[in-house]
């Protein structure tokens, strides 16, 4: 009988654990940019991840242009916000001491949640693509089980494991 009882409560302990999941992250291409990173800008669109992510690449010394301060550049220079990532205007942004450009996209979940990122790290020397993330947020069962609850990461554990993997291609 206590055998019995040793399975079933093994096979009932893996059934609620087999729908669950922790946040997946993967670098999606990228190289090494030839030149140092030292300073990058972030995208003025890029919400509350990415100021988030901001304050994570801060803590790595790297100087970060915030969306407010790259607005102002951009005001300066006379350039329209959704055409800085071309080739010419991240050369503009090269003048002005910026290293990368960094572009977050995110969706959110039922919860207000991150649910996905992606984040592109581009130079602002020649525009090509010294990093991309993709991030998924984790799931753990039905949604808005208590798991689930307890699987999903919020907006700064998002950032940090974002940064983390990002900053690889950058040192």
């Amino acid at each position: 009988m206590k055998k019995w009882f040793q399975l079933y409560f093994v096979l009932i302990s893996v059934s609620i654990f087999y729908g669950c999941a922790g946040s997946s992250i993967s670098l999606v291409g990228g190289k090494n940019p030839g030149h140092p990173v030292n300073v990058i800008a972030i995208n003025p669109n890029s919400g509350i991840l990415g100021d988030a992510i901001a304050i994570e690449i801060a803590s790595y010394d790297i100087n970060v242009v915030d969306p407010a301060q790259l607005t102002n550049i951009v005001a300066r220079l006379n350039l329209n916000e959704f055409e800085i990532g071309t080739p010419q205007n991240l050369l503009k942004l090269k003048d002005q001491g910026i290293d990368g450009y960094l572009v977050v996209k995110v969706a959110s979940g039922y919860d207000g949640l991150p649910q996905s990122a992606s984040v592109r790290l581009n130079s602002t020397y020649n525009g090509q693509l010294i990093a991309g993330v993709s991030w998924q947020n984790g799931y753990g069962g039905q949604a808005t089980s208590m798991l689930d609850r307890a699987m999903r990461k919020d907006v700064s554990s998002a950032a940090k494991e974002i940064v983390a993997k990002l900053i690889k291609n950058i040192k």
